[in-house]
């Protein structure tokens, strides 16, 4: 699969920061207007992506009348926004400030840890990545400009309040960015007396409204920059502008062509949208960690499924190899064994992995998460030479992890590791969908993986909806197999595996789909 906007802005996060991804979630979301940075219990960022609100491209408090006019403005605040939260990624702990804000309005807080780490973090960009930090720069000179008169009223009242009340000049203020870019990693308590400082005087810090930095209340609205701001990005930055551009031209196209091909079959379903899951490639890493020896026994254990081609295989037949040819010459014995099976002789199978996502799985998600994992990396060991896989969520929208004709990348991954759980539960629906998409296909073995808990929410006549479901796609030849219902719940899936943990879970799966297997021979 070719890349996507977000996979090039993975890399250039970390490749700024140099962190593991691991430790830190990126979110990309057309649902938000500005960044955001959480830094407990772990880091989580979110980006935001353009999107299209009245007939009007709208990004970063930005309204534009059209994409085309916007487009550089937009992914030249796109990458500032990437380098800004790199930076933050890499100097900024979060911790030292646990105690402090504890005692403190939270907002008012934030607003000055906010000021201190933005001072830490452009020292970073303009020291390690120049050329980045010279065309945020221009940036932050656009923005002053368009903010100048409330700037200008602002800082004439908050002076005069302020030298009243404490006597402070222009100069306090600089020779205390002087004193935090001078402190190490260990003077947190010098750190803390200078937020002290600042939160007493929080009127001296006049607030710049730049929309690529980190907003942790979102007091920015839109309507503050209703106009056609232009920002022409120059050098290395322009080029990585250049490519977010064509990289999303060709994404829209991509996805939109595979959205229009799940809406037409979805057709009568009842789901609100049918979309791709969120990213999240830190979640996905972090449980493909948790969950490698339930990998590694599906992976090894699927192999060796029996299929038709496996036995009764004659021994003259298969990939010659050379090395036993040749000893076999030189000894002159017919009885060693010189040709190997061929792997790639199995028989054809198609699977569609879907997972339930709605409110009441929520107990046991992360189990069930860890499974679907487990499931997505054997399919893509055992089942990718050889016929097709999906990956799918729902619960009232159906999302797409991994179209059948898409590769297992990043991006996928990701998507497993960007599933939440909320909604309804459309099962009935989501049984239907996946028998449509394999049905399309002229392959011996189709199977529908099922990880759900049973508990159908949404729609009328909830357990005649489900049977009639499942009875659809068994008279097209497709097994159901439902994985995670509770021990004898159900009686309307012949096959059930029940959820007990994720090591006895996987065992149960194994051995179902090993027996249905041989039932096929």
């Amino acid at each position: 699969m070719k890349e996507t906007v977000e996979d090039v802005a993975h890399q250039i996060f970390f490749d700024i920061c140099e962190k593991n991804p691991v430790d830190i979630d990126v979110f990309f979301l057309s649902t938000i207007h500005f960044p955001k940075i959480e830094y407990l219990p772990r880091m989580t960022v979110y980006f935001p992506l353009s999107r299209e609100i009245n007939g009007n491209q709208v990004y970063e408090g930005i309204v534009f009348s059209d994409y085309e006019t916007g487009q550089k403005t937009i992914w030249n605040l796109f990458f500032a926004s990437i380098c800004h939260a790199a930076g933050h990624a890499k100097v900024t702990d979060f911790r030292k400030y646990e105690d402090w804000i504890k005692e403190k309005k939270e907002n008012k807080a934030y607003k000055i840890i906010e000021f201190i780490e933005d001072i830490k973090v452009n020292d970073f960009l303009e020291k390690s990545f120049p050329e980045y930090f010279q065309e945020i720069k221009k940036i932050d000179e656009t923005f002053k400009i368009i903010n100048e008169r409330k700037q200008i009223d602002n800082q004439q009242y908050t002076m005069k309040k302020f030298s009243e009340k404490f006597n402070l000049t222009s100069m306090d203020i600089d020779k205390i960015k002087t004193q935090i870019l001078e402190l190490t990693s260990k003077d947190t308590e010098k750190l803390i007396e200078i937020a002290d400082i600042l939160y007493d005087n929080e009127n001296k810090i006049i607030e710049e409204k730049i929309p690529y930095v980190d907003h942790y209340f979102d007091i920015v609205k839109i309507s503050d920059w209703q106009q056609n701001v232009i920002l022409n990005p120059e050098g290395l930055v322009k080029r990585n502008v250049d490519n977010f551009i064509a990289i999303w031209f060709e994404q829209l196209k991509r996805r939109a062509k595979v959205r229009k091909k799940y809406g037409g079959l979805a057709e009568g379903l009842n789901f609100d949208k049918i979309e791709f899951a969120p990213e999240n490639i830190g979640e996905y890493l972090r449980l493909r960690n948790a969950t490698h020896l339930f990998l590694k026994k599906m992976s090894s254990q699927m192999k060796m499924v029996p299929n038709i081609m496996d036995e009764g295989m004659p021994e003259d037949m298969g990939l010659l190899q050379m090395q036993a040819a040749i000893q076999a010459v030189a000894a002159q014995n017919n009885s060693i064994q010189i040709f190997e099976q061929d792997d790639y002789r199995k028989i054809e199978e198609e699977w569609a992995i879907v997972l339930d996502t709605s409110s009441s799985m929520r107990l046991k998600f992360d189990e069930m998460k860890k499974f679907a994992i487990a499931i997505g990396e054997a399919a893509n060991e055992v089942n990718s030479k050889k016929g097709k896989w999906g990956f799918f969520t729902f619960n009232n929208n159906f999302r797409i992890v991994k179209d059948h004709y898409e590769k297992y990348d990043q991006t996928s991954r990701a998507r497993v590791g960007g599933i939440e759980v909320a909604g309804l539960s459309f099962i009935g629906d989501a049984v239907k969908l996946c028998t449509r998409i394999l049905e399309k296909e002229n392959i011996e073995r189709r199977y529908i993986f099922l990880v759900t808990d049973g508990y159908q929410v949404g729609t009328m006549g909830n357990n005649q909806n489900m049977l009639d479901a499942v009875m659809v796609a068994r008279k097209k030849g497709i097994t159901v197999i439902a994985i995670g219902l509770p021990e004898g719940s159900s009686k309307v899936f012949s096959q059930c595996v029940p959820y007990e943990n994720l090591r006895k879970t996987v065992a149960k799966f194994i051995a179902t789909y090993s027996r249905l297997a041989e039932e096929y021979i």
